[in-house]
C-alpha cells in the first residue's frame, strides 16, 4: 500500500510539473514561423532537461505504483 501511493504521489507530481512547465512555456509566444511550437520554446529557455526529468519521475511513478498495486500483502 505504501508503494501504491508514494507511487501515485510521483506520478501526479512529474505530470503536473510537466504540465505547467508546457504551459508556461507556451503563455508568452504563441508560434514560431506560423506554427506553434512548444518544444522551441522551451528550448529557447534552456528547460528541455527540466521536463525530460519531469516527464521521468512521472514514468517512475506510474511503474512503482503499478508494482504495488500488484505486490501480494503480507
Amino acid at each position: 500500500m505504501k508503494k501504491l501511493l508514494f507511487g501515485m504521489m510521483l506520478f501526479c507530481s512529474g505530470s503536473l510539473s510537466a504540465a505547467m512547465l508546457l504551459a508556461g512555456s507556451m503563455a508568452n509566444d504563441w508560434t514560431l514561423n506560423g506554427q506553434p511550437s512548444a518544444l522551441w520554446n522551451i528550448s529557447r529557455y534552456g528547460l528541455l532537461p527540466a521536463l525530460y526529468i519531469f516527464l521521468g519521475l512521472a514514468v517512475l511513478g506510474l511503474v512503482i505504483a503499478v508494482w504495488g498495486l500488484f505486490e501480494p500483502e503480507k
